[in-house]
């Protein structure tokens, strides 16, 4: 008996030996597996960190040259809306200037004849267009200067010669010197002795297409009110025909004044303004179907047609 004791207790120590060591075995490999993982986990991070760093990098170079391409954007979206407001403010003065032109009432064209009777005969005055009304003070007048200064204006180009001087010496000799400035009227009241005129030069500070003539002239006048009578055929009365008009601002006048009831010889020197481009020639004014126009076929300019382009550009010029 004693010895099956003794045997029975060695087998139960090797089972508990041998459960110990399956029990620490099974430890050791759990604590591998643990190990393992950790180390997975550490390299997966350490790759995210690289890439996060890399990210980062390219980032911080990259921001700077974005930050400065919408710099870039916004200003030139903000430049196009500028130009934008430009075009239509630009759009609306233009059609304020052609109702100002060829309005059916109160247009300058279709008010010439009432103006030309106004300032060469004083009559019809009471016709003008209202919105040619100014007022100072009470007192109320019209403003001529405009529809004057763009009715006067014709071209004085010519392709044989620098300035047609024929259209020249026409308006002053058959319309200026004398009283009545109509051609039917042969009479003529003053003398012209001298007459110089230059050569076209353009005008810069105002339209590419105008141009400016220096016109100096002798002429003896017997009193100084008929000198005064000259001044105002110049500056206040309109010429029937069209084509013989000439744009005048008389610059020096040398007159003795002490001695204005003889007749003398007086020096006048004026500037003759004149509009010409070669795309408008023979062009017909406020054109409503009836009349003859020449069309070029590069004269469109943002939606407007011919004569309303030529139109807008010289009634813009002389409201500088």
């Amino acid at each position: 008996m004693e010895n099956n004791e003794i045997m029975e207790r060695l087998l139960q120590d090797d089972k508990a030996q041998a459960t110990v060591k399956g029990v620490s075995s099974k430890s050791q490999s759990n604590g591998d597996i643990q190990i393992s993982k950790i180390r997975i986990i550490s390299a997966k991070y350490k790759v995210y960190i690289i890439l996060m760093l890399i990210f980062v990098a390219i980032l911080g170079v990259n921001i700077p040259k974005e930050q400065q391409s919408l710099r870039w954007e916004s200003s030139a979206y903000d430049q196009a809306k500028s130009q934008l407001r430009n075009v239509e403010l630009d759009i609306e003065n233009a059609k304020n200037d052609m109702e100002y032109l060829c309005n059916d009432k109160n247009g300058i064209v279709n008010n010439e004849e009432t103006l030309m009777n106004c300032l060469n005969e004083k009559t019809n005055c009471a016709n003008l267009p209202a919105t040619w009304k100014t007022w100072t003070g009470e007192d109320m007048h019209y403003d001529l200067s405009i529809p004057l200064s763009y009715l006067q204006t014709s071209s004085l180009w010519n392709e044989k010669m620098p300035v047609d001087e024929k259209r020249v010496l026409r308006n002053l000799n058959e319309y200026l010197i004398k009283q009545d400035i109509t051609w039917n009227d042969r009479r003529r009241v003053w003398d012209i002795l001298k007459i110089n005129i230059g050569d076209p030069e353009p005008v810069e500070w105002w339209d590419d297409h105008f141009f400016m003539v220096t016109v100096d002239v002798e002429i003896e006048f017997s009193t100084v009110n008929d000198l005064t009578d000259f001044l105002h055929n110049v500056e206040k009365k309109l010429i029937q025909n069209s084509e013989d008009r000439i744009l005048y601002k008389i610059q020096a006048v040398s007159y003795d004044i002490v001695t204005n009831d003889e007749p003398q010889v007086t020096d006048i020197s004026m500037i003759a303004y004149y509009y010409h481009d070669e795309r408008f020639d023979d062009q017909v004014a406020c054109s409503d179907g009836t009349e003859n126009v020449k069309v070029n076929n590069q004269q469109e300019d943002d939606g407007l047609n011919d004569s309303d382009w030529f139109l807008q550009k010289i009634f813009k010029s002389f409201k500088k």
